[in-house]
């Protein structure tokens, strides 16, 4: 048996020792459901004998049992009655924002801040919570709820997670790093993400050697629709670092994934300023021409190639 069922099975059957014996429910046949995993049927059972009933630990069993058998409806619903009951009730509040599908609603955001209010140490609340204050580029909202949390807990690593990118946006780059250092074999982050944000956070503090082995790995990690990028900031390391033929080669490298524009700019670039090869830099300055995906937003900066290339040929 897992552990959080398992869990959830003790509290159950505590609720029912503690329940009143009145209503003639069937103890055994309704740790049978649970045990069996059958939330519909005992979701049923219960309101068979609880329908009318004030009493809260009563409904807040009629709301799990719903929540866990899907019918999030009558879930709702019946958090709301606990509420009506007990209107500091911290699970209450939880679930309730768990339920509201739409991630960004106001409503959504009361609840998480009401179950945020009465227990700031809570990881699920404060993430969610968090995330809605960095979506709307709320940073230091967000950054005051995790670090209330972590307060509690420095070590959760889905506080960890949400904290990484908050101070990124705030330019706090140790406390990235910091964090991201203890997220490393972490389930809520993808080891390509974590390594990339690694290295942005490095490349921010002016460390380039070290986001190079971020960017490598990152790179190791997953080929994707990012890779091109990668390749041109592993590259722009590089030649930070003075090592132009290194640049050179990653940015070629980044070539074999994507046509993307920003390398040809970058290679001629390279090849004009600090290897001194005329005939490459028009070669790749004529390349990066032929990729401009709208060439009538980019008149100004077309012919400036364009005067570049001449010059070039000089």
């Amino acid at each position: 048996m897992k552990k959080p069922f398992l869990l959830f099975f003790l509290c159950i059957i505590y609720q029912l020792t503690q329940a009143q014996t009145a209503e003639n429910l069937d103890r055994e046949k309704l740790l049978n459901y649970y045990q069996a995993q059958q939330y519909t049927e005992a979701a049923q059972y219960l309101q068979s004998i609880y329908s009318d009933s004030t009493d809260i630990n009563k409904i807040k069993q009629l709301a799990y049992a719903n929540l866990m058998a899907g019918k999030l409806p009558e879930a709702t619903g019946f958090y709301l009655k606990v509420l009506k009951i007990d209107s500091n009730n911290f699970n209450a509040y939880k679930q309730l924002a768990k339920l509201d599908t739409d991630l960004q609603s106001p409503l959504r955001k009361a609840y998480l801040l009401k179950a945020n209010q009465l227990n700031n140490q809570d990881a699920e609340v404060a993430t969610g919570l968090a995330d809605l204050y960095f979506k709307n580029i709320q940073f230091n909202k967000a950054e005051e709820i995790l670090d209330s949390a972590l307060a509690a807990d420095s070590t959760n690593l889905l506080l960890l997670n949400a904290k990484m990118p908050v101070s990124m946006a705030l330019k706090k780059y140790p406390e990235a790093i910091k964090a991201g250092k203890m997220l490393f074999g972490s389930t809520y982050i993808s080891a390509e993400n974590l390594f990339f944000q690694m290295a942005l956070s490095y490349r921010a503090i002016r460390d380039y050697k070290t986001a190079t082995s971020y960017l490598q790995k990152a790179i190791k990690e997953g080929i994707s629709q990012k890779t091109a990028s990668y390749y041109g900031l592993l590259g722009d390391s590089y030649e930070s670092l003075n090592q132009n033929k290194e640049a050179l080669e990653v940015y070629k490298r980044g070539l074999l994934f994507e046509n993307n524009g920003s390398l040809y700019y970058n290679i001629a670039l390279l090849y004009e300023d600090k290897l001194n090869d005329k005939k490459n830099a028009i070669s790749y300055y004529s390349q990066y021409l032929n990729n401009i995906k709208d060439p009538q937003k980019q008149k100004r900066h077309i012919a400036f190639i364009k005067n570049k290339i001449e010059e070039l040929k000089r």
